[in-house]
């Protein structure tokens, strides 16, 4: 048998092998992780627009409950990139506005009295299920660059203007 045969089926096995890895424990495993930071993302904004507003964003139109977190007008009327997800990762369905989780889900908001719950279905996109992330199951996130220091520079920016 010619060398070259050989080194290209150990090369085909190796490839085959490593997609097998990649698809089938690493991708699973970092989309978990990152379904996760996505609930405790959404749920860390709605709680800070609720503080400041005292209100939770309009659920029966979905742009519109997009549109309250994402516009946000800082010092000298200056927009806020993203409003409250500022610094936070999210998927919005360009054509709904509705948000999705990193499955490409609807995800599902509750809102009662001072609280508020973030569900993801999960992988399976079945809600209800054993795979399913919610909010009051995952830990908030910490963020270098939050909404507070974007106004912090924003009115310093606007200050040293005058």
């Amino acid at each position: 048998m010619k060398y070259w045969f050989l080194t290209l089926i150990t090369i085909a096995g190796c490839a085959g092998s490593l997609a097998w890895l990649i698809r089938g424990r690493i991708l699973p495993g970092f989309l978990v992780n990152a379904n996760q930071e996505m609930v405790a993302d959404w749920h860390a904004a709605l709680m800070e627009r609720h503080r400041e507003t005292n209100s939770w964003p309009d659920m029966a139109n979905p742009g519109v409950f997009a549109d309250q977190l994402f516009n946000l007008t800082g010092a000298g009327g200056r927009r806020i990139s993203n409003g409250y997800m500022h610094g936070r990762e999210y998927i919005r369905d360009a054509t709904t506005g509705q948000i999705l989780d990193v499955y490409w889900n609807p995800m599902k908001f509750t809102f009662s009295g001072d609280t508020c719950l973030v569900v993801s279905a999960g992988p399976d996109g079945v809600p209800g299920t054993a795979d399913d992330v919610s909010s009051d199951k995952v830990r908030e996130r910490d963020f270098q660059e939050t909404l507070t220091q974007a106004r912090a520079a924003l009115e310093a920016h606007a200050a040293g203007k005058k």
